[in-house]
């Protein structure tokens, strides 16, 4: 019996998913729940197992196609004869030529004998016909629209002379670019496709950096975004076109923080500066309610439930699990999670229900985050809360009555916030009670 093996509904919001790699091949023996590809979304990046034992017949979607949920990926035998060795050598997928000439053959030409070969009367290969059906990638198809290259004039290093991605890449790295550039800007054979709006109406796409390139230099390197880096620069263009951002700062004293985080060392518990600031940052956004918020067209819904969104660094992006209920969690359970949140963002094991759901957002570059920094806004949350960097220098404080150079450990907070749905009231509130709760040293 055929089954088919279908894009899942990786989160409530998710829509589409991206085919990063295949992990198997056609004819292959595959095993339940074995890894057969892998997949990413703007919500995270999984592997898709195997819904059954069996040899993968079909794999119908090519590494770096985009397609809807339930839309069907590959096909896999499961009757007792699928378990046989193949009478046919199974055809591999060529990671250089981004083709898969098996498949292709299947689905646009029918099997027939092959004919002798005869000579064509002009020995003059050309690597790709002009007239009739150029067979190429959607990569390459996407490569030569946003450059404006003739590929008919691109010599093809693939199956049967196709174009394939390191062929575009040569040729935009060689003296040719500067050759074609004129003509091409003109017009040719692959008209250039306006892309489509992303996030609110009328919005800019991110790939609108891509028109004008000047010509690449000798030695110069062009590096494909990965689908992961593809979202968040849909999400960076989209907030920073959707919502007015308003960026304030303040000047936190961090030393009764650090006394709190020594005593806790010599009760085996490691506490970071981040797990202080979302502490603080919960209890204020119970008292600010309106920067506890998202945006749903022309309203705004005051969320119930505090969900901070924290941003971590997996190597390959940025990824932003959600501490759910954090105003209710003491400092060592934010330590846990946060800690959990980590591990699993870095091992691909981040679940899409993990990354829904936030109702604000704190980042935290780290020891090298520099003194402050302006983020953006999370949509459709209404705040977001950067730490700087803590430093030693000296400040003027209070001591017994009196004014005394002293040195503390000091750090910015930068809180940017949607000037649509909050004032400079409210967002100054805000920042002053986080403020305010560091300072303190009550972290009850």
């Amino acid at each position: 019996m055929l089954i088919d093996v279908v894009m899942p509904q990786l989160g409530e919001s998710v829509v589409e998913g991206v085919v990063v790699k295949w992990l198997v091949e056609a004819g292959q023996l595959v095993a339940k729940d074995q890894p057969l590809l892998e997949i990413s979304t703007d919500k995270v990046d999984a592997e898709i197992p195997s819904p059954s034992a069996g040899r993968v017949t079909q794999i119908l979607v090519k590494p770096g196609e985009t397609v809807p949920i339930q839309a069907v990926l590959a096909k896999i035998e499961t009757d007792q004869a699928a378990s046989l060795p193949s009478a046919e050598t199974p055809e591999k997928w060529d990671e250089e030529t981004e083709g898969f000439p098996g498949h292709m053959a299947r689905k646009t030409e029918p099997p027939i004998p092959s004919p002798p070969r005869v000579e064509p009367s002009a020995p003059s290969p050309p690597p790709l016909p002009t007239t009739g059906r150029i067979r190429i990638t959607p990569v390459v198809a996407r490569m030569a629209a946003e450059h404006g290259l003739d590929l008919s004039k691109i010599p093809g290093t693939g199956i049967d002379g196709r174009v394939t991605r390191k062929d575009v890449e040569g040729y935009l790295g060689s003296e040719a670019l500067a050759k074609e550039a004129p003509s091409s800007a003109k017009g040719s054979e692959v008209p250039a496709k306006r892309p489509k709006a992303t996030g609110a109406k009328a919005a800019p796409s991110f790939a609108k950096a891509s028109e004008g390139k000047p010509p690449l230099a000798g030695g110069d390197q062009v590096v494909p975004w990965t689908p992961i880096r593809k979202r968040i620069a849909e999400h960076m263009v989209r907030s920073k076109h959707t919502s007015p951002h308003v960026h304030i700062f303040a000047e936190v004293d961090m030393h009764k923080v650090a006394a709190v985080r020594a005593r806790s060392k010599k009760e085996g518990v490691n506490l970071t500066y981040l797990i202080f600031v979302i502490h603080a940052a919960a209890k204020a956004l119970r008292e600010t309610p309106v920067m506890n918020a998202t945006v749903s067209g022309e309203s705004t819904v005051l969320k119930k439930d505090i969900h901070i969104a924290v941003a971590v660094d997996t190597g390959k992006g940025l990824l932003v699990p959600v501490l759910r209920h954090a105003d209710r969690m003491s400092l060592t359970e934010i330590s846990a999670a946060v800690d959990d949140f980590g591990l699993r963002a870095k091992s691909g094991k981040i679940s899409p229900d993990d990354l829904s759901g936030g109702t604000f957002s704190i980042t935290n570059p780290g020891i090298k985050g520099n003194l402050f920094g302006t983020p953006i806004i999370n949509q459709p949350q209404v705040g977001i809360l950067r730490l700087g960097q803590i430093v030693k220098r000296p400040v003027v404080s209070d001591v017994d009555g009196e004014d005394s150079v002293v040195v503390r450990p000091m750090m910015y907070l930068c809180c940017a916030y949607d000037h649509r749905v909050i004032d400079g009231v409210a967002g100054n509130g805000f920042l002053y009670r986080v403020r305010e709760i560091l300072e303190s040293g009550d972290f009850s």
